[in-house]
């Protein structure tokens, strides 16, 4: 069993940015018609997304997410200690991401930057990491980002996934803060059998893109994929999903003893509707306290807890303390959950790109 309890670390703030364009799965060109459409929208309760337009990359969203999160908190980007870059869809194999957000948004030279390649469980782990890193106080303010831009490598003629996915990016602050009475506790897991349920077979070193990689294929009908592009094998997500997800939960909430009554808010990955509630209703979660953004933003991946709390949960995140529960689970097929407080957040409005 894998756990982790992190000390003296508080959220201070979070930030979102989504593009301005906006797709209604009601209308997507890859239905015969609406009544097609409209079963997917039941079945997942996705009923549209944001999606960058080409030439935009996940950075670009980042940069303004995380500019408004300093401008929120009264930070200058030279306050930051340390910045976390969570994204699968990085600007270039070689340099990571994280080092060419440095000079874009003028962190310090000596800040630790890094990037964490996490899919749908990156902003669990993200803050594991981060989080343990700042806990011991040389660190004092850091920046964790999660983010991804998945419109840019799912095929547009694939309606296995065009539906599905969106483009986000978010930030959160963290800082060190030795009066923090509330511990960070998490659970972590990962099953690497089934790391082709949610892959792309092209484009690394075991299979490098190829001419024939680049070709589009029709794979069953009306689904149209190249080697390169993201592909989802939907019924070994969903067996995965209605099963480790809230049995990780019920193993943190077992380990910590922790008292459901007492929790505010069940923040789940949003990748699909009937999957969370399945989650919700397995460890007894009352539907007003399990909040959900995936109807008008989509699966975006390592953003979605974050971008919830952002979009729904505002004002209760202002005020006084909320006792949240996490739970990431997906890409890998790698899963991980968290118990934390939150409360006296600076969370801005999202923010169009």
């Amino acid at each position: 069993m894998s756990r982790l309890t992190i000390n003296n670390i508080r959220i201070a703030g979070l930030s979102a940015c989504v593009p301005s364009t906006v797709e209604d799965n009601l209308t997507l060109p890859i239905y015969k018609d609406q009544n097609e459409a409209q079963k997917v929208i039941t079945s997942t309760g996705i009923e549209r997304h944001h999606k960058v337009e080409v030439g935009t990359t996940a950075s670009d969203l980042t940069v303004k997410a995380v500019e408004d999160l300093l401008s929120n908190l009264g930070w200058e980007s030279q306050d930051v200690d340390c910045f976390a870059y969570v994204c699968t869809s990085r600007d270039y194999i070689a340099p990571q991401t994280a080092c060419v957000l440095q000079d874009r948004l003028k962190l310090r030279s000596d800040c630790c930057v890094f990037d964490l390649p996490f899919g749908c469980s990156g902003w669990v782990y993200g803050m594991s990491i981060v989080g343990s890193l700042m806990s011991h106080g040389t660190l004092k303010r850091g920046i964790l980002v999660a983010a991804e831009t998945n419109t840019q490598n799912r095929n547009p003629r694939d309606t296995t996934v065009r539906p599905l996915f969106g483009d986000a990016a978010t930030a959160t602050a963290l800082v060190f803060d030795p009066d923090n009475s509330h511990p960070m506790n998490f659970m972590f897991g990962v099953d690497g059998s089934g790391f082709d349920a949610v892959w792309a077979p092209y484009g690394g070193m075991r299979n490098p893109v190829t001419p024939d990689a680049l070709e589009e294929k029709e794979v069953s009908p009306g689904v149209y994929r190249r080697g390169v592009d993201m592909v989802v094998n939907g019924m070994d997500v969903f067996g995965f999903a209605i099963k480790q997800p809230p049995r990780s939960i019920k193993e943190l909430i077992s380990t910590f003893s922790i008292d459901v009554e007492t929790v505010d808010l069940l923040l789940l990955h949003q990748a699909n509707k009937f999957i969370d509630e399945k989650i919700r209703k397995s460890i007894k979660m009352p539907p007003e306290k399990t909040p959900y953004c995936l109807e008008e933003y989509g699966n975006v991946t390592s953003a979605s807890i974050p971008l919830t709390m952002v979009s729904r949960c505002r004002e209760q995140l202002s005020g006084d303390d909320k006792h949240c529960i996490a739970c990431g689970f997906g890409v890998g097929l790698a899963w991980a959950s968290m118990e934390f407080y939150a409360g006296g957040i600076k969370v801005g409005d999202v923010i169009d790109y």
